[in-house]
C-alpha cells in the first residue's frame, strides 16, 4: 500500500489526466454514440457488430485509438508536468485530490529529520560547475572531474594547428633530393641537381656547444639574495632542506588528479615527481604558490598537504 501511494504522489499529473481522459472518452461514447464503456454488453456488441458509414468509422477509430492516444498524451503530460489540453474545473478537483493523497502520504511516512532536511538542502543547492569556472573550461573540468582522459573530444581552444602541419609536408616533399637517372654522376651533375645536393660546412670545435639553460624564477632570486646554495633540476630547486617547485603563472588553473590546464593550456601534474626527488634526497617537498589563481585553492592546498607537500605562499615562511 505504501509503494502504491508513493508511486501515485510522484505522478499525481498522470493519474489526474488519466482520470479526465477516461471521463471525457466516456462522455464521448455515451452521449454521442450511446456505447457505455463501462458495460460488458456493449463491448459484446461491439466486437460482433459491422459498422457502416461515416460514424461508424469514426466510432470505431476512436474506440481503436483511444490507447495509443492515451499513451501518447501521458508521455507528454509527464515530460511537461502540464495538461497538453485544459479541462474545465481541473484546478478544482486536482486540489481535493492532491489534499486526500497528502493525509493519506503524512499519516503513513515519518516526519524527516532536521539533519535530512539540511542534506537535501546542500545537495539541492549544491552547482554542477563552480561559479567562478570560465565557460571553455567546463568540458575539461568535468573530464577532470568523471576521471575520463583528455585525449576524447577536442575543444575548439585546444584545437591543433593543422595548418602548420600541412606546410611542414609542402617544405619536405619540395627539399627531396631527386633520384638521378643513371650512377655516374663523377663528371656531369645538372644544375638543379647541384641546388639540391647537400654540402657539409666547416665545423668549428671552438665554439661551445649550448645547453640547457639554468632554471631562474623568483625561487631562484630569493636564495641569491640571501645567499643560500642551491641547486637547480628541470623546475625544481634544491636547498639543503627542501625541494621546491614554483607555479608563478598568472592563468586561471585547475590543479586536479595528475592534470593540471588552464585556458589553452595543459601539462602533468609535478606533485609525484616533486615528493620522489624529496625521499630520494630526504628533503622536504615544497609547493611555492608564487601565482594564487587557482579554482578552489583551499581544497587544493589541503589535498596536497594530505600527500606531505608543504604549501607556501611566501617563501619567509620556510626561514
Amino acid at each position: 500500500m505504501k509503494k502504491i501511494l508513493e508511486f501515485l504522489k510522484s505522478n499525481t499529473i498522470i493519474v489526474k489526466w488519466t482520470i479526465w481522459y477516461f471521463f471525457i472518452i466516456w462522455l464521448i461514447l455515451k452521449y454521442i454514440f450511446r456505447f457505455d464503456m463501462f458495460s460488458a454488453h456493449y463491448w459484446w456488441k461491439f466486437f460482433h457488430a459491422t459498422l457502416h458509414g461515416f460514424g461508424g468509422f469514426v466510432f470505431g477509430f476512436l474506440v481503436y485509438a483511444a490507447i495509443p492516444l492515451y499513451i501518447a498524451t501521458a508521455i507528454a503530460t509527464w515530460r511537461k508536468q502540464e495538461f497538453i489540453l485544459p479541462v474545465p474545473f481541473a484546478k478544482t478537483i486536482s486540489n481535493i485530490l492532491s489534499k486526500l493523497f497528502e493525509k493519506k502520504s503524512e499519516e503513513s511516512q515519518p516526519e524527516p529529520t532536521p539533519v535530512e532536511q539540511e542534506e537535501k538542502t546542500v545537495e539541492a543547492q549544491e552547482p554542477e560547475y563552480p561559479s567562478d569556472l570560465p565557460p571553455e573550461l567546463r568540458v575539461p573540468f568535468m573530464r577532470a572531474k568523471n576521471n575520463l582522459p583528455l585525449t576524447g573530444a577536442i575543444s575548439i581552444y585546444n584545437k591543433p594547428d593543422t595548418k602548420s602541419e600541412s606546410k611542414i609536408e609542402e617544405i619536405s616533399e619540395q627539399s627531396e633530393i631527386p633520384i638521378p637517372m643513371d650512377f655516374d654522376i663523377s663528371d656531369s651533375i645538372n644544375e638543379e641537381m647541384n641546388d639540391s645536393v647537400p654540402t657539409f660546412t666547416d665545423i668549428d670545435f671552438d665554439t661551445p656547444i649550448t645547453t640547457e639553460q639554468e632554471l631562474e624564477n623568483n625561487t631562484t632570486k630569493y636564495l641569491t639574495e640571501k645567499n643560500m646554495e642551491y641547486e637547480t633540476y628541470h623546475d625544481f630547486v634544491a636547498t639543503e632542506k627542501f625541494v621546491i617547485y614554483e607555479h608563478n603563472d598568472e592563468d586561471f588553473w585547475i590543479m586536479e588528479g595528475d592534470t593540471w590546464f588552464a585556458t589553452g593550456k595543459q601539462k602533468d601534474s609535478p606533485i609525484d615527481e616533486l615528493i620522489g626527488l624529496a625521499k630520494q634526497n630526504e628533503l622536504t617537498p615544497v609547493l611555492y604558490l608564487h601565482s594564487q589563481n587557482i579554482m578552489d585553492i583551499d581544497k587544493v592546498i589541503s589535498d596536497f598537504e594530505s600527500k606531505g607537500v608543504r604549501v607556501v605562499k611566501d617563501l619567509d615562511e620556510l626561514a
